[in-house]
Protein backbone atom coordinates (compact mmCIF):
# COMPACT_ATOMS: atom_id res chain seq x y z
CA UNK A 1 0.00 0.00 0.00
CA UNK A 2 1.11 3.39 -0.91
CA UNK A 3 0.60 5.71 2.14
CA UNK A 4 1.15 9.37 1.73
CA UNK A 5 2.45 11.85 5.01
CA UNK A 6 1.35 15.19 4.21
CA UNK A 7 2.33 18.15 6.65
CA UNK A 8 2.83 19.28 9.20
CA UNK A 9 1.33 22.72 7.57
CA UNK A 10 1.25 25.28 10.35
CA UNK A 11 1.90 28.45 8.68
CA UNK A 12 -0.07 31.08 7.56
CA UNK A 13 -4.02 30.38 6.75
CA UNK A 14 -4.52 31.77 3.52
CA UNK A 15 -1.05 29.86 2.32
CA UNK A 16 -2.26 26.62 3.81
CA UNK A 17 -5.30 27.31 1.15
CA UNK A 18 -3.50 27.98 -1.92
CA UNK A 19 0.03 27.18 -1.55
CA UNK A 20 -0.16 23.62 0.34
CA UNK A 21 -4.22 22.04 0.22
CA UNK A 22 -4.86 22.28 -3.28
CA UNK A 23 -1.48 20.40 -3.94
CA UNK A 24 -1.89 17.68 -1.90
CA UNK A 25 -4.87 16.88 -2.54
CA UNK A 26 -3.87 16.69 -6.20
CA UNK A 27 -1.00 14.61 -5.19
CA UNK A 28 -2.85 12.11 -3.18
CA UNK A 29 -4.89 10.55 -5.98
CA UNK A 30 -1.43 9.07 -6.63
CA UNK A 31 -1.61 7.25 -3.09
CA UNK A 32 -3.69 4.43 -1.67
CA UNK A 33 -3.87 6.07 1.58
CA UNK A 34 -3.37 10.05 2.69
CA UNK A 35 -2.41 11.04 6.04
CA UNK A 36 -3.08 14.94 6.73
CA UNK A 37 -0.78 16.75 9.28
CA UNK A 38 -2.45 20.01 10.42
CA UNK A 39 -4.33 22.12 13.11
CA UNK A 40 -7.30 20.62 14.21
CA UNK A 41 -8.78 23.86 12.97
CA UNK A 42 -7.92 22.67 9.75
CA UNK A 43 -9.69 19.56 9.69
CA UNK A 44 -12.57 21.06 6.96
CA UNK A 45 -10.08 21.55 4.47
CA UNK A 46 -9.10 18.28 3.47
CA UNK A 47 -12.19 16.11 4.74
CA UNK A 48 -13.03 15.04 1.34
CA UNK A 49 -9.94 12.96 0.23
CA UNK A 50 -7.80 12.46 3.35
CA UNK A 51 -8.08 8.83 5.20
CA UNK A 52 -6.85 9.92 8.87
CA UNK A 53 -5.68 12.87 10.33
CA UNK A 54 -2.52 14.07 12.69
CA UNK A 55 -3.19 17.05 14.74
CA UNK A 56 -0.40 19.50 15.59
CA UNK A 57 -0.02 22.70 17.00
CA UNK A 58 3.26 24.46 16.82
CA UNK A 59 3.73 27.25 19.09
CA UNK A 60 7.32 28.42 18.56
CA UNK A 61 6.86 31.90 16.76
CA UNK A 62 4.61 33.18 14.70
CA UNK A 63 2.96 31.47 10.99
CA UNK A 64 4.07 33.83 8.57
CA UNK A 65 3.30 32.30 4.98
CA UNK A 66 4.80 28.93 4.74
CA UNK A 67 6.03 28.24 8.10
CA UNK A 68 6.26 29.01 11.42
CA UNK A 69 9.33 31.37 12.99
CA UNK A 70 12.20 29.05 14.82
CA UNK A 71 10.47 25.64 13.48
CA UNK A 72 12.76 23.09 12.15
CA UNK A 73 9.96 21.15 10.05
CA UNK A 74 11.78 17.48 9.78
CA UNK A 75 12.03 17.49 13.70
CA UNK A 76 8.86 18.75 14.75
CA UNK A 77 7.29 15.87 12.16
CA UNK A 78 9.46 13.09 13.57
CA UNK A 79 8.44 13.97 17.06
CA UNK A 80 5.09 14.59 16.04
CA UNK A 81 4.84 11.01 14.48
CA UNK A 82 6.55 9.42 17.52
CA UNK A 83 3.89 10.19 19.54
CA UNK A 84 0.97 10.29 17.65
CA UNK A 85 1.32 8.28 14.61
CA UNK A 86 4.20 5.82 15.16
CA UNK A 87 2.46 2.84 13.52
CA UNK A 88 2.46 4.87 10.05
CA UNK A 89 6.34 4.88 10.17
CA UNK A 90 6.40 0.77 9.83
CA UNK A 91 4.83 1.35 6.39
CA UNK A 92 7.50 3.18 4.63
CA UNK A 93 5.15 6.54 3.86
CA UNK A 94 6.43 8.89 1.72
CA UNK A 95 6.79 11.99 3.55
CA UNK A 96 5.70 15.82 1.88
CA UNK A 97 6.72 18.39 3.75
CA UNK A 98 5.74 21.71 3.30
CA UNK A 99 7.63 23.83 1.19
CA UNK A 100 7.55 26.39 -1.55
CA UNK A 101 5.56 25.06 -4.44
CA UNK A 102 6.41 27.56 -8.02
CA UNK A 103 6.25 31.08 -6.95
CA UNK A 104 3.21 31.77 -5.15
CA UNK A 105 1.00 33.90 -5.25
CA UNK A 106 2.25 34.33 -8.82
CA UNK A 107 1.67 30.77 -9.45
CA UNK A 108 -1.53 30.81 -10.92
CA UNK A 109 -4.33 28.16 -9.85
CA UNK A 110 -3.95 25.73 -12.95
CA UNK A 111 -0.58 25.58 -13.36
CA UNK A 112 0.95 22.14 -13.64
CA UNK A 113 3.97 21.82 -10.56
CA UNK A 114 6.39 18.72 -10.96
CA UNK A 115 6.44 17.03 -6.99
CA UNK A 116 8.29 14.02 -7.28
CA UNK A 117 7.61 11.77 -10.24
CA UNK A 118 4.35 13.79 -10.58
CA UNK A 119 3.07 16.32 -12.70
CA UNK A 120 0.49 18.26 -10.56
CA UNK A 121 -2.20 20.08 -11.32
CA UNK A 122 -3.85 21.74 -7.88
CA UNK A 123 -7.35 20.79 -7.30
CA UNK A 124 -9.61 23.15 -5.43
CA UNK A 125 -13.20 22.24 -3.83
CA UNK A 126 -15.73 24.55 -3.10
CA UNK A 127 -16.31 24.92 0.52
CA UNK A 128 -19.63 25.29 2.36
CA UNK A 129 -23.44 24.19 2.08
CA UNK A 130 -24.56 27.65 1.52
CA UNK A 131 -28.53 26.58 1.70
CA UNK A 132 -29.59 28.69 4.68
CA UNK A 133 -28.90 32.34 4.70
CA UNK A 134 -27.84 33.22 8.49
CA UNK A 135 -25.97 36.12 7.72
CA UNK A 136 -26.49 39.16 5.41
CA UNK A 137 -22.33 40.04 5.89
CA UNK A 138 -19.78 38.21 7.63
CA UNK A 139 -16.18 40.95 8.89
CA UNK A 140 -12.59 39.52 9.19
CA UNK A 141 -11.29 41.60 12.02
CA UNK A 142 -7.83 41.18 11.53
CA UNK A 143 -5.99 41.85 14.68
CA UNK A 144 -2.09 39.96 14.62
CA UNK A 145 0.69 40.96 16.11
CA UNK A 146 2.47 40.00 12.41
CA UNK A 147 2.61 43.03 10.60
CA UNK A 148 0.30 45.07 13.11
CA UNK A 149 -0.13 47.91 10.48
CA UNK A 150 -1.95 45.63 8.40
CA UNK A 151 -5.02 45.91 10.88
CA UNK A 152 -7.92 48.22 10.68
CA UNK A 153 -8.88 50.44 13.54
CA UNK A 154 -11.71 48.72 15.53
CA UNK A 155 -13.65 52.15 15.21
CA UNK A 156 -13.87 51.73 11.06
CA UNK A 157 -15.35 48.23 11.94
CA UNK A 158 -18.30 50.08 14.04
CA UNK A 159 -18.30 53.08 11.41
CA UNK A 160 -18.80 50.56 8.82
CA UNK A 161 -21.38 48.07 10.50
CA UNK A 162 -23.01 51.71 11.31
CA UNK A 163 -23.13 52.14 7.37
CA UNK A 164 -24.27 48.83 5.88
CA UNK A 165 -27.58 49.67 8.04
CA UNK A 166 -28.14 45.76 9.21
CA UNK A 167 -29.27 44.36 12.68
CA UNK A 168 -26.36 43.09 14.16
CA UNK A 169 -27.57 39.80 14.23
CA UNK A 170 -27.37 39.71 10.37
CA UNK A 171 -23.52 40.41 10.67
CA UNK A 172 -20.84 37.83 12.06
CA UNK A 173 -17.25 38.23 12.48
CA UNK A 174 -14.44 35.07 11.66
CA UNK A 175 -11.23 34.41 12.47
CA UNK A 176 -9.37 32.97 15.32
CA UNK A 177 -10.49 34.09 18.25
CA UNK A 178 -6.55 35.11 19.34
CA UNK A 179 -6.06 37.22 15.85
CA UNK A 180 -9.46 38.61 15.64
CA UNK A 181 -11.64 40.89 17.12
CA UNK A 182 -15.22 40.86 16.64
CA UNK A 183 -17.93 43.82 17.64
CA UNK A 184 -20.38 43.06 20.84
CA UNK A 185 -23.93 42.40 19.50
CA UNK A 186 -22.78 40.84 16.39
CA UNK A 187 -22.44 36.84 16.00
CA UNK A 188 -19.09 35.60 16.77
CA UNK A 189 -18.35 32.51 14.82
CA UNK A 190 -14.19 32.93 15.81
CA UNK A 191 -13.30 29.55 16.82
CA UNK A 192 -15.45 27.42 15.46
CA UNK A 193 -15.10 24.59 13.32
CA UNK A 194 -13.97 24.77 9.64
CA UNK A 195 -17.48 23.61 8.40
CA UNK A 196 -19.92 26.29 10.78
CA UNK A 197 -17.67 28.71 9.21
CA UNK A 198 -17.63 28.13 5.75
CA UNK A 199 -21.02 26.92 5.51
CA UNK A 200 -21.78 30.44 7.09
CA UNK A 201 -19.67 32.12 4.53
CA UNK A 202 -21.04 30.10 1.18
CA UNK A 203 -24.01 31.88 2.15
CA UNK A 204 -24.02 35.60 2.76
CA UNK A 205 -23.91 38.55 0.89
CA UNK A 206 -20.51 39.56 1.33
CA UNK A 207 -17.43 39.40 3.48
CA UNK A 208 -15.00 42.29 4.21
CA UNK A 209 -11.68 42.69 5.66
CA UNK A 210 -7.92 43.26 5.03
CA UNK A 211 -6.20 40.59 2.74
CA UNK A 212 -6.04 37.96 5.17
CA UNK A 213 -6.66 34.33 5.16
CA UNK A 214 -10.18 34.56 5.78
CA UNK A 215 -10.44 36.61 3.31
CA UNK A 216 -9.12 34.24 0.67
CA UNK A 217 -11.38 31.23 1.87
CA UNK A 218 -14.46 33.59 1.00
CA UNK A 219 -13.38 33.22 -2.57
CA UNK A 220 -13.06 29.27 -1.86
CA UNK A 221 -16.55 29.62 -0.62
CA UNK A 222 -18.15 31.57 -3.70
CA UNK A 223 -18.89 34.55 -1.45
CA UNK A 224 -18.40 38.09 -3.20
CA UNK A 225 -15.50 39.38 -0.84
CA UNK A 226 -14.14 43.26 -0.41
CA UNK A 227 -10.63 43.47 0.62
CA UNK A 228 -8.39 46.37 0.78
CA UNK A 229 -4.60 46.01 0.61
CA UNK A 230 -1.59 46.87 -1.44
CA UNK A 231 -1.85 47.26 -4.91
CA UNK A 232 0.63 43.66 -5.79
CA UNK A 233 -1.83 41.83 -3.75
CA UNK A 234 -4.42 42.68 -6.44
CA UNK A 235 -3.51 39.82 -9.24
CA UNK A 236 -3.75 37.41 -6.46
CA UNK A 237 -7.02 37.71 -4.87
CA UNK A 238 -8.68 38.44 -8.55
CA UNK A 239 -7.07 35.90 -10.87
CA UNK A 240 -4.16 33.44 -9.27
CA UNK A 241 -5.93 32.79 -6.53
CA UNK A 242 -9.80 32.83 -7.39
CA UNK A 243 -10.12 29.48 -9.17
CA UNK A 244 -13.95 29.86 -9.04
CA UNK A 245 -13.90 33.19 -10.22
CA UNK A 246 -15.88 34.89 -7.25
CA UNK A 247 -16.78 38.18 -7.28
CA UNK A 248 -14.22 40.52 -5.56
CA UNK A 249 -13.64 44.35 -5.24
CA UNK A 250 -9.82 44.64 -4.20
CA UNK A 251 -9.57 48.45 -3.15
CA UNK A 252 -5.67 49.53 -3.00
CA UNK A 253 -5.82 53.65 -3.46
CA UNK A 254 -5.38 53.49 0.82
CA UNK A 255 -3.52 50.46 0.88
CA UNK A 256 -4.46 49.18 4.28
CA UNK A 257 -6.04 51.87 5.81
CA UNK A 258 -8.90 53.19 3.44
CA UNK A 259 -11.81 54.79 5.88
CA UNK A 260 -15.05 53.11 6.51
CA UNK A 261 -16.67 55.90 4.45
CA UNK A 262 -14.62 55.05 1.37
CA UNK A 263 -14.72 50.99 1.80
CA UNK A 264 -18.46 51.61 1.98
CA UNK A 265 -19.47 53.97 -1.27
CA UNK A 266 -17.33 52.15 -3.34
CA UNK A 267 -18.82 48.39 -1.84
CA UNK A 268 -22.25 50.40 -2.42
CA UNK A 269 -20.85 51.35 -6.23
CA UNK A 270 -20.27 47.81 -6.76
CA UNK A 271 -23.41 46.08 -5.55
CA UNK A 272 -25.34 48.23 -8.20
CA UNK A 273 -23.04 47.48 -11.16
CA UNK A 274 -20.93 45.19 -11.79
CA UNK A 275 -21.56 42.93 -8.89
CA UNK A 276 -24.80 42.49 -9.92
CA UNK A 277 -23.69 41.77 -13.57
CA UNK A 278 -21.12 38.81 -12.53
CA UNK A 279 -23.87 37.03 -10.02
CA UNK A 280 -25.99 37.24 -13.14
CA UNK A 281 -23.33 35.44 -15.51
CA UNK A 282 -22.88 33.38 -12.68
Amino acid sequence: MKLLIAGPWVGEFGWELFAWQGYVRALSRHYDRTVIVCRESSRGLYEDFADDFIFANASTGLADSFFMHNLDFNQFLRETLMEKGRHYLDQKPIIFLPRRIGFPPMTHFSESIKLGAHDVVPEYCKYGAGKEKKYDYIFHMRERQLRKEDNWEYSNWEKLLELLNVEKTRVACMGSPHESAHIPGTIDLRGKSMNTVVDAVSSANCTFGPSSGPMHLSSLCGCPHVVWSKPENKIRYEKNWNPFKTPILFLSEFSWNPSADYVFEKFNNWQQTSYNTINKEN
